[in-house]
């Protein structure tokens, strides 16, 4: 099974990669992140263990790159800022969303693929992702 991470040079997204890398559930690993030199790092990192744990294959990319995954897991997501409103998150983080949803679109996807969102706010994205991919 082929997963791509997007936002995976983040906390939650590296995390979410070293999860499935410990468990051994999946044969592939994609790390993307807009920061492509953090994704590179965390890729790097993971492939230090790689050997004594699974099989896979660990690697960075780009959304062409992508097209075949099984499993899509989005943690993509900008932080709130001190002063700043829930509602001004939302909107800050739909944008960045649709923008992902729409690579993710743009370059192909199998229907049968599984989308994981984390980002928050999880339920709006969650619907957002839902309609805009199926």
């Amino acid at each position: 099974m082929k997963t791509t991470i997007i936002g995976g040079g983040g906390r939650v997204g590296s995390n979410a990669a070293f999860a499935l890398q410990c468990a051994g559930i999946v044969s592939e690993i994609q790390i993307l992140d807009a920061n492509t030199e953090l994704a590179e790092g965390e890729a790097l990192d993971l492939l230090h263990g790689a050997s004594s744990i699974a099989d896979q294959r660990i690697y960075t990319g780009d959304y062409q790159r992508a097209v075949d995954s099984n499993m899509f897991i989005i943690t993509a997501g900008l932080r709130r800022q001190p002063d700043e409103s829930r509602l001004d998150l939302i909107n800050r983080n739909v944008s960045l969303f649709a923008q992902i949803l729409d690579s993710i679109k743009q370059a192909g996807h199998k229907d049968s693929a599984i989308v994981f969102v984390v980002s928050n706010p999880v339920d709006i994205l969650t619907s957002m992702a839902a309609a805009f991919l199926d």
